[in-house]
């Protein structure tokens, strides 16, 4: 097995580690081990040629290391399992899952077809967008000083004083705050702005808040923590196979990452994943 992971020294990865360790050992497996650089496509180049040797990889990480991942073996007929241990942990959110039950997925678990979102070629797993949520991770610059907590810091600085852009659909320009496409239902580590939304359906859930008042949005991203912002009438909420944005130089973020610029095809690739869960 390859167990693809980034370096920490957080109390959840050091105890994953031990226990893949000790399991490899009783089961008599040979795992390798591959260390992310951080640099994107120095790794996946790395990573499309080491995963065709095997057919399940781990990803012993979080969300910007489980999307390297899927950029590596989507498409394939590698399973992939997960043990979550970064700072958001969005994607797994959904699951429900605790510890133990992650760690039964490795190597007791079944694997489910999944769908997996693109961005031009670029794929993601969770929730890509445009506008207040692509602002916040620039200025973060990668930085997560407070952990988790470290999205709502950049969020709450950001909240009132960003002045929203406009986005291109095909429909006319619109003053736009920001624009999901989620394939997951939670991001920002803890928020659900789609609370629909479904890993295997081959649709994306399309979240577009318009660039209301200060209050508005802070009542809006108050009811995203228990995922009933979809009742404000100014929230628009479709479900879509592809969407192309037309307007250009926009700044696009998925899973926690900025990954390309605008003008740009964002289109769900159904069952294109298979994701080890429980049986």
């Amino acid at each position: 097995m390859l167990v693809i992971y980034r370096p920490q020294q957080g109390k959840k990865y050091l105890a994953h580690i031990k226990w893949l360790k000790s399991q490899a050992q009783d089961r008599s497996i040979q795992l390798y081990w591959y260390e992310t650089t951080g640099y994107f496509e120095a790794d996946l180049e790395r990573l499309k040629i080491l995963v065709s040797g095997y057919t399940q990889v781990i990803v012993l990480g979080g969300d910007g290391t489980l999307n390297l991942a899927i950029n590596a073996i989507a498409g394939t007929e590698v399973a992939l399992s997960l043990l979550p241990c970064g700072t958001g942990n969005d994607f797994s959110r959904q699951f429900g899952y605790s510890t133990r039950q992650w760690r039964n997925t490795v190597f007791a678990g079944r694997t489910r077809h999944i769908d997996v979102g693109q961005v031009d070629k670029r794929f993601f797993i969770n929730i890509a967008g445009v506008g207040f949520n692509a602002e916040v991770v620039s200025t973060m610059g990668g930085k997560k000083p407070f952990g988790k907590l470290s999205y709502t810091f950049a969020g709450l600085l950001k909240l009132a004083l960003y002045r929203g852009t406009q986005v291109e659909f095909g429909l006319g320009p619109m003053p736009t705050m920001m624009c999901l496409f989620s394939n997951g239902r939670h991001f920002a580590a803890g928020l659900t702005p789609a609370p629909q939304a479904q890993l295997d359906d081959g649709l994306l859930e399309v979240i577009t808040i318009p660039a209301v008042s200060w209050y508005k949005r802070f009542w809006c991203f108050a009811l995203m923590l228990f995922g009933q912002h979809t009742r404000l009438s100014w929230v628009s909420v479709r479900r879509c196979q592809q969407i192309e944005i037309k307007t250009p130089s926009l700044a696009i973020e998925a899973d926690g990452d900025l990954i390309a610029t605008t003008p740009a095809k964002v289109k769900c690739r159904a069952a294109l994943l298979q994701f080890k869960v429980l049986n």
